[in-house]
């Protein structure tokens, strides 16, 4: 198999001929991933009946913007590119449902992101994101948020006006408390905070009775008070392991759900329990 890394880049030409059979076939998967692309031609547009378009690990500088013509796109795939602004019209693809720019070096997200009525799943790892626009409360069906490895400092309370959030990875930013209403976020069953800057696992996560994992390691965090553990009693997972909480205390017996320690500790505790 060739290496990917390897390949040949797509010439001009090939692009073109690429694209005009795709439109000649119908296609509604367009998968031009890997092929060493800097620009992408106007043919592009007149693919209408794609439903993904597939344009990661190229060398884009700038996102096509005939792709914002696409009138039944569901699935855009950006990832590793070297992308800094999404295109203008983005916000006129109404049907899109899932949109992945990770790893592109985007630093600011527009407030036309927030036109994507039918969005149920936005990736942005990775994307030296320092904020978030307050407009992102505005996309009512999302589900997923990747926003794992970025540098954001704090969350918009705006965010919370996403009431059907199901998913939200956090991992790897700057994170010392969350929003105040947080308890809008009524379908929230994984919440990751790991290698952030909390002190604490904040209490008010008690109001997001549906939460079934909650992620905290690498924080801050040096103790858990009993009346924390009592009002987060409905989680099914706790890990807070590589904070400042090395041993489980005697009154924790039977808490399982809570994991200290650390991930060195965990895995030769598995292996012992398993050989």
């Amino acid at each position: 198999m060739i290496n990917e890394m390897n390949k040949k880049p797509m010439e001009l030409w090939e692009l073109e001929t690429f694209l005009d059979k795709a439109i000649h076939e119908n296609k509604t998967v367009i998968n031009l991933s890997h092929r060493g692309l800097t620009i992408v031609t106007g043919r592009l547009q007149r693919a209408n009946s794609a439903h993904a378009l597939l344009l990661n690990h190229n060398k884009l500088l700038m996102a096509p913007s005939e792709l914002c013509s696409l009138p039944n796109l569901t699935e855009l795939v950006l990832d590793n590119n070297m992308l800094t602004m999404f295109p203008s019209g983005i916000g006129c693809l109404s049907k899109l449902q899932v949109l992945s720019a990770s790893h592109n070096p985007l630093v600011v997200l527009p407030d036309e992101l927030a036109n994507l009525s039918s969005l149920q799943c936005l990736w942005l790892i990775n994307c030296q994101l320092a904020s978030l626009p307050p407009s992102l409360g505005r996309l009512k069906k999302l589900e997923k948020l990747g926003l794992r490895n970025n540098e954001l400092h704090c969350l918009p309370e705006e965010l919370c006006r996403i009431q059907h959030l199901t998913w939200l990875n956090l991992d790897d930013n700057r994170l010392k408390e969350l929003p105040l209403k947080i308890g809008s976020w009524k379908e929230l069953v994984y919440l990751n905070l790991n290698s952030n800057c909390f002190d604490e696992v904040p209490v008010t996560l008690q109001e997001i009775p549906s939460l079934v994992s909650l992620h905290m390691r690498n924080n801050k965090i040096k103790s858990l008070p009993d009346d924390t553990i009592v009002a987060l009693s409905f989680i099914k997972y706790l890990d807070i392991r590589d904070n400042g909480i090395h041993t489980r205390p005697q009154q924790w017996k039977g808490l399982d759900f809570i994991i200290v320690g650390s991930e060195e500790q965990h895995e030769q505790e598995n292996y012992l329990t398993y050989t």
